[in-house]
């Protein structure tokens, strides 16, 4: 099994609106369970939900955190999202291909 300690996590969500958005990383990053939030802007998602097919505006987020900090902060942002089935992709980085000094940032703000 792959030692995951050292990696970034990078929560991949979508929001409704931006306020709703700017709110949880707010309120992720006072608690300290994310280092970072880079909020994409809007986009348009297609899908099926309950048996029709959807077209929404959606916003698109990333939210940088730690190994250790990853349940929580998917805990968090699932109880601040509006939505009854967010999107929550948690996406591992690999960390010895990544940039040491930014995970050691992203662990030492989540920490």
């Amino acid at each position: 099994m792959t030692d995951t300690t050292d990696c970034v996590i990078v929560l991949y969500t979508t929001w409704p609106d931006m306020e709703s958005v700017e709110r949880a990383a707010s309120r992720l990053l006072q608690d300290r369970l994310i280092a970072c939030a880079n909020i994409l802007g809007e986009s348009r998602s297609i899908y099926r939900w309950e048996g029709a097919v959807q077209s929404e505006r959606e916003i698109i987020a990333l939210f940088k955190t730690s190994a250790a900090s990853v349940e929580r902060a998917r805990d968090a942002i699932s109880a601040l999202h509006p939505y009854d089935e967010p999107c929550i992709l948690a996406l591992e980085s690999q960390a010895a291909l990544s940039a040491a000094g930014f995970t050691q940032w992203v662990r030492s703000e989540t920490a």
